[in-house]
């Protein structure tokens, strides 16, 4: 596999941003500005960088594949947690109902 030099990486952050909806440049410039106070301030010597550094990683995959979602299939309008919790209650008070 050909090794990608960091011109090339550049170059192609540089694409996507193209790409990117205005109102999402202001999360991408707070990341960007993450990463560099993490290498201000790297963990010390023999140390693990903090798990939490993972745990940003992920949300921000989540969060792409959220935006990707409602691009593409929109936002449910309801509030399915309250929806189910009637539904449910619903269900139990039929349950417990007598039968006639």
């Amino acid at each position: 596999m050909a090794q990608v030099t960091t011109r090339e990486t550049r170059e192609t952050v540089l694409q996507e941003l193209e790409g990117l909806a205005e109102d999402r440049i202001p999360e991408v410039l707070d990341f960007i500005r993450f990463l560099k106070s993490r290498q201000e301030h790297p963990p010390l010597p023999g140390r693990q960088p903090t798990p939490h550094t993972e745990a940003l990683r992920i949300l921000a995959e989540l969060d792409r594949i959220r935006a990707e979602t409602e691009a593409c299939y929109g936002v449910y309008p309801g509030d399915p947690v309250r929806e189910v919790r009637e539904a449910r209650q619903r269900q139990m008070e039929e349950a417990w109902r007598p039968s006639s």
